[in-house]
């Protein structure tokens, strides 16, 4: 077992140096929240969702559901090979024409897009792009085109596929749209320049008229594409209008449906508080600064995904259900950053280990009086370690605890590290967390997983 520090835990650690350093990341946590507040939005109280969540997610895995991605990701039946692509980011590659669109969700998080102004106006050169990636001969196995809405400019997204039919014919190809421009011309177009599969957005909050129009905009598509998709935020309260949604979609055919933890995009506060909404309370699992854009996740979103997810299970729907967490949308970039240093180990030294199971480089310390018996342990096994004497640790691979089990209930700080270039492009090791636990309780399988955890 591994422990996440929290306020309750700190004071049964039985070690005064390991707190002191321990607490330094609890700050971090107290001013990071206190930092996003400021963007208008409040927190719920810290873990007030946990039980239930938990219990939901032993429902859905007893249903059958697939956890993977150490739980961030839950699928029943049917999911696309993007999705499991994205995980780790490797052979995934996504673009955009531009980033205006006809809609004006409240929700959307575009405006944190770089150059999100320019992009209104300007368009990316996509088909530049393939081209490009074509001749670099890069290992390329999923590529996407998203907005904005691509089609606002259909010939120009039928040209962005006809593309990567020419120079990449083995790569798959997918479209993100709300779906309201599409017609039968544009679909069969864009299907004869080799697109495999199309993603509609539904805003559930619409007007009932609205939402039946992309379904039937769906429906047109379930005839002419090899994969026809859903992906959508689920806003907490509409897991009624969800379910009804589901049963439609079944109903028409399609193959899966991506359930996404609504965010708070760090904008339009006003339109989230007037809903009576919370951010949701720890807002990230490991604090560090992503890339994706969508902001941050808002509170019983994912509680109402799970519903979804069950509901689909228990009324043995055909269609594909996937809870994307935004946990989940991080994962492809601490891989990213740390899978290259697996086959370069000699660059980060023998005191690390990566976790196939989140993707961060593991370290194990022990602090103050523990460090003599540990090193004393450790030297008997020909182990090394590494002593730092600033903050008093005695730093060791996390493979090395099972060495140390005569140290019965000994605190370990199990710490989580990712990699960033310095300033000359040398690997930096960055310590983003630290968590707790003991020779007896720690098992090496925490720091690994199999692709599908049922």
């Amino acid at each position: 077992m591994i422990y996440p520090i929290t306020d309750r835990l700190l004071p049964t650690i039985n070690n005064a140096e390991f707190k002191r350093y321990a607490m330094r990341y609890l700050d971090i946590e107290r001013q990071t929240q206190q930092a996003i507040t400021q963007y208008g939005l409040s927190f719920e109280p810290a873990f007030s969702q946990q039980s239930e969540i938990n219990q939901l997610k032993q429902d859905i895995k007893a249903l059958g559901a697939c956890f993977a991605n150490n739980g961030k990701s839950i699928h029943s039946h049917w999911l696309s090979s993007a999705c499991v692509q994205c995980r780790t980011g490797e052979g995934s590659y996504t673009t955009f024409l531009s980033l205006k669109c006809h809609r004006d969700c409240y929700f959307c998080f575009n405006p944190n897009q770089e150059n999100y102004q320019g992009f209104q106006h300007e368009m990316r050169d996509a088909v530049g792009e393939v081209a490009a990636i074509a001749e670099q001969e890069y290992p390329l196995t999923h590529i996407a085109l998203t907005g904005g809405e691509p089609l606002l400019f259909r010939q120009e997204s039928i040209a962005f596929f006809a593309a990567v039919q020419q120079k990449l014919p083995q790569v798959h190809s997918r479209l993100y749209t709300a779906g309201d421009p599409l017609d039968r011309s544009t679909a069969v177009a864009l299907a004869n320049a080799g697109l495999k599969e199309i993603r509609f957005s539904i805003k559930i909050d619409d007007a009932e008229e609205r939402i039946e129009k992309v379904l039937h905009r769906i429906e047109l598509a379930r005839e002419i594409f090899p994969t026809v998709m859903v992906e959508m935020p689920v806003i907490p309260g509409t897991e009624p209008q969800m379910y009804k949604l589901l049963m439609r979609l079944d109903d028409i055919g399609i193959d899966g449906i991506n359930l996404l933890e609504f965010c708070f995009p760090l904008t339009n506060s006003d339109a989230y508080q007037s809903r009576g909404f919370q951010l949701k309370n720890p807002p990230y699992e490991v604090y560090y600064n992503y890339w994706y854009a969508g902001g941050l996740a808002v509170s019983q979103s994912e509680l109402a995904c799970l519903r979804v997810v069950k509901f689909a299970l228990e009324q043995q729907l055909s269609l594909g259900v996937h809870y994307c967490s935004l946990e989940n949308k991080h994962t492809g970039q601490v891989y990213q950053s740390n899978a290259f240093f697996r086959q370069h180990a000699q660059l980060i030294g023998q005191h690390y280990l990566f976790s196939s199971r989140d993707y961060f480089y593991k370290s194990a310390k022990v602090f103050g009086d523990d460090r003599p018996q540990v090193a004393r342990l450790l030297k008997q096994a020909g182990i090394s370690y590494h002593e730092e004497l600033l903050h008093g640790f005695l730093q060791f691979n996390p493979e090395s605890i099972l060495y140390l089990t005569s140290l019965v209930d000994l605190p370990i700080a199990l710490t989580s590290h990712i990699i960033e270039p310095d300033e000359q492009g040398n690997p930096l090791i960055k310590e983003v967390k630290v968590e707790l636990t003991t020779p007896t309780q720690f098992l090496l399988a925490d720091l690994h997983e199999g692709s599908c955890n049922e």
